[in-house]
């Protein structure tokens, strides 16, 4: 069973195709910023990466003929459940409304869409959207306003499922901790299966990120917002995208900042630690909301590579549960073997 795989981010394109569960081919195409100047918009992109598809399906001689399947990273859509889901007309109509946010993933959606031509099965697996919380994790000290499940979902459940192979266990079983550390950070409660609370770091929740701004003092944030310094584009902008470490030090890449403490730089050494800092409380807030002790930690993400982030990090968690340091996302493989439980009647393919 051929699969090709898509994931398309910021500024990157990452295709594969499978055989099974065997991978073919994979290649990460990283598009120079001067790309997409002339685009005014996410959904403005659209040809310029269907063309980066098609190019990687010429170059690696595979046609529509050649596939059983599609498999797109999921959009941001409603919230949903965990599991496959078929990519539907309706599901790239409103990952294209912007109704729920915007991001460039929703593309390789409506690229998969249009590629099949209705002839072949086009899926995705765990988007971002999937929302598992409990009631009372919702709640915050506004009625008007309430917590979102909006995470790094796909990554959090293949890392859940992989421990639990590796114990002999089912996810099911298990009360897990796990922090996805990317140009954004979540940090989830996994009980039993569900996902029962989740920090939305796109939307100012939770520790800071390489980019993203976290939980910010409301007080202060009000007064900062009603200052008139800022637009309110500009004011979105620094809550995901411009904030936390490029906000601290001008520079959004962890290795960056390693270079800079290692030449001498205290600030970027208290910033960098203060990043751990904050991932270490989320964790012990994760924890806490078990109500019981974590069967384990897992720490993911780009992130873990850093041994000094590590290092800051693992003092602060490591009396709570056992940890393990899995930094690869395998995201392209995660889609693969996602798609194909549900192909071959393992799991139950969803409509949207």
């Amino acid at each position: 069973m051929k699969l090709l795989i898509i994931n398309i981010g910021g500024s990157s394109t990452k295709l594969a195709i499978y055989e099974d569960e065997k991978e073919i081919i994979t290649e990460v195409i990283r598009h120079p910023e001067s790309d997409f100047k002339e685009f005014d918009s996410i959904w403005s992109q659209y040809e310029y990466r269907k063309n980066v598809v098609e190019e990687f399906l010429k170059r690696n001689q595979t046609t529509l003929s050649d596939l059983q399947a599609i498999v797109s990273r999921g959009p941001v859509v409603k919230p949903l459940h965990s599991g496959v889901y078929y990519i539907s007309k309706e599901m790239v109509d409103d990952a294209q409304s912007g109704n729920y946010g915007m991001h460039p993933s929703g593309l390789g959606c409506k690229i998969a869409l249009e590629m099949s031509e209705g002839k072949i099965p086009c899926l995705t697996v765990d988007p971002p959207c999937v929302d598992e919380m409990i009631d009372i994790a919702r709640i915050t000290g506004l009625p008007q306003i309430k917590r979102v499940s909006f995470f790094q979902a796909l990554n959090h459940k293949a890392k859940a499922k992989q421990l639990a192979k590796e114990l002999g266990k089912k996810y099911e079983d298990l009360n897990l901790v796990i922090t996805h550390l990317g140009s954004g950070i979540s940090v989830g409660t996994h009980r039993k299966g569900q996902v029962i609370d989740i920090t939305n770091g796109l939307e100012g929740d939770g520790p800071f990120g390489l980019d993203r701004v976290g939980t910010l003092p409301a007080g202060d944030w009000m007064r900062y917002c009603l200052s008139g310094e800022k637009t309110k584009d500009e004011l979105k902008n620094i809550i995901n995208g411009g904030g936390g470490i490029l906000a601290h030090l001008k520079v959004r890449n962890a290795i960056e900042v390693e270079k800079m403490i290692e030449d001498g730089d205290e600030h970027a050494a208290l910033i960098f630690h203060a990043l751990a800092f904050q991932v270490g409380k989320g964790v012990g807030a994760a924890s806490a909301a078990l109500g019981a002790k974590p069967d384990g930690i897992i720490v993911t993400g780009g992130l873990a590579y850093s041994k000094r982030f590590i290092d800051h990090l693992m003092p602060m968690i490591e009396w709570m549960a056992p940890v393990y340091i899995w930094p690869d996302d395998n995201e392209i493989e995660s889609l693969a073997f996602g798609a194909l439980r549900g192909l071959k009647g393992i799991e139950t393919i969803y409509s949207y």
